[in-house]
């Protein structure tokens, strides 16, 4: 996958002209087909929608779902663990 996107009509790549902030996971952009027979203009968002590796800096400000392979990791080395290291486990 690139980070480039198409031209929904005559598939050439399209190129970024302009770009606005909507909120810190939400950008529009402007964008121009390559293919100058086609000069499709057209909008597209860009949303952050999960998180694939945590942030080493986290802004409290940011509440993003993780990726499910990184849950599925997560819950993997939870399980691992024995017993006696989780919370409650020397109740008796």
């Amino acid at each position: 996958m690139s980070g480039s996107l198409s031209c929904p009509h005559c598939s050439a790549q399209a190129v970024v002209r302009t770009s606005r902030s909507e909120s810190p996971l939400l950008r529009l952009s402007t964008l121009t087909c390559r293919n100058a027979a086609c000069g499709h203009q057209f909008e597209a968002y860009t949303e952050i929608v999960c998180t694939i590796s945590p942030s080493a800096c986290a802004s409290g400000e940011i509440c993003l779902p993780t990726n499910s392979h990184e849950e599925n990791r997560a819950l993997r080395t939870r399980m691992s663990e024995p017993e006696s290291s989780s919370p409650g486990a020397n109740f008796e």
